[in-house]
This record gives structure tokens, sequence and C-alpha cells, in this order.
């Protein structure tokens, strides 16, 4: 044993500086100190390079000192049905205990409706952990954003008939060429502080139709930087209803996303 723990201290110092959070298999005392983080996400991509849909469901519970709880015996449903548990593994012995339902459950997550969600202890115990309501129905159908630059006139995004507020970012990816001849493709995340942004939809002096002229700065291109597409990202979200019994740093949110894309030039 003395010859192992200044091994087992490295080993915990080093995991400490990279940041990686270690699991544990110890439930707490108390429903109040154990988190539920659950995420709900119905997830379209029509850009060219991926053009892809899913939806997901995924829970992560931990306690209160933010350890992720990795115990198989701890079950988690969603009306009725169960969900399923594994640990996803990163670098340096990281470990990420979760629950999941997607696609390959056949999961529905359908547009508006409520979601259960019971945890259910090894003793057999089951608690109400809340509802989630999943956003109004949003399809890719309710945006005009052609995939390829009009020839000429203004560039614009319209939407019509929605039924819940949505936010609306626009971005913009360019192409340029580096001195040695590499070309090098960049565009700003979704978390862009800069981005053009604003909520459309039902709302207060906003109808459930209307559109938006790409602003200027989006659209130019240089002998250095060309554009090469700009990218619409609408996200709808609702948050759930939290049962008080589990920590007040639990959360519950359902997100409808879209991605949509307009070429204007090829990377060559």
């Amino acid at each position: 044993m003395q010859q192992r723990f200044p091994s087992l201290l490295f080993t915990m110092s080093l995991l400490s500086l990279l940041g990686c959070s270690p699991t544990t298999k110890e439930l707490p005392a108390t429903l109040a100190e154990l988190r539920v983080k659950i995420e709900a996400e119905h997830y379209t991509d029509l850009s060219q390079q991926r053009n892809h849909s899913r939806r997901s469901i995924r829970v992560v519970l931990s306690n209160a000192k933010g350890s992720d709880i990795e115990r198989g015996d701890v079950k988690i449903e969603v009306n009725g049905k169960p969900m399923r548990f594994g640990v996803g593994k990163g670098n340096y012995y990281d470990r990420h205990p979760y629950y999941l339902l997607d696609d390959d459950d056949n999961l529905p997550l359908t547009p508006g409706t409520e979601h259960r969600f019971v945890l259910v202890l090894p003793d057999g115990t089951r608690h109400d952990i809340g509802t989630l309501r999943t956003p109004a129905a949003l399809s890719p159908e309710q945006f005009d954003f052609p995939t390829q630059a009009p020839a000429s006139g203004p560039v614009k995004i319209g939407w019509r008939d929605l039924a819940e507020p949505a936010l609306l970012q626009l971005g913009r990816s360019e192409i340029r060429r580096e001195a040695e001849g590499n070309v090098v493709v960049e565009g700003a995340g979704p978390h862009d502080p800069e981005a053009p942004r604003r909520t459309i939809g039902p709302g207060w002096f906003r109808s459930h139709s209307g559109h938006w002229a790409v602003p200027e700065k989006l659209l130019v291109s240089t002998a250095d930087r060309k554009l090469l597409s700009l990218h619409a990202r609408v996200v709808a979200t609702s948050e759930g209803r939290m049962s008080p019994a589990f920590s007040k740093q639990s959360s519950m949110q359902a997100t409808r996303l879209i991605q949509l894309e307009m070429e204007f030039a090829k990377v060559e």
C-alpha cells in the first residue's frame, strides 16, 4: 500500500490539473443532493457537408460536488420506457456516465408533448423527476433560405406560420489561401457573440411569419477572404418542471434546432 499511494496521489493530481472530474458509485444520502441534468434535442442539419437529422434524450446524474454517478443499477424512465445506461470514455481515464434514448430506440420526441421522467433506485423505489414539454412543431419547410445564393437582388431569409418564438442566428464561413498555397476554411461557431441574431415567431410586435435581409457585413468578400457560405441557425427551447425533491442545481431543457446553409462559392 505504501508503494502504491504515491502513484495514486500523482494520478489524482494529474487528473485534477487536466480538469477531469472522477465519477462515483456512491449515491447521495438524500434526493436534495442529487443533481439531474436532462437534455432533449431534435436536430436537423441541412448543410451540404452533413445533411442529417437526429433525436435524443440524455440524462446525467451527479452529486453535490459535481461528480457524475456511475451506477448501472440506478434506472431512468421516460414515459414508462427505460433509458439505456452507458459510459463514455475520454482521455486520461476520463469517464462520462449517462442515460440515453435516441433514434436507435425509435424515439419519437413528438413536438409539443410532455415527457415524464422517473428515477428508479436500486431498492425499487420510484421518484418523479418532473416533466419536459418539447417545443411546438418546427420544420425546415417553414423557412425560405435557398441552398444556392441568388444571382441578383437582396439576400434574405423568410419564415412562415411559426407556432412559437425561436432564436434565429446568422453566420458565415469564408475561404482564404495561405502564402504556402494551402486552402483554409474558417467560420464562427454558434456561441459567437458578434453573430447577428433575433427572436422570430409570435410575440409582442412580432408576427408568425416574416423575413430578414442578411446584414451587408456577412456578404463581404475581399481579395484575401472570399465568402464561402451563409448559415442560418434556428433554435427553439422549452424548460421542464423539475420536482422540488431534487437538487436546485438540476435542469431540464428541450431543444429544436435547424441548421440551414446557402452556398456562395466552392472550395477549389
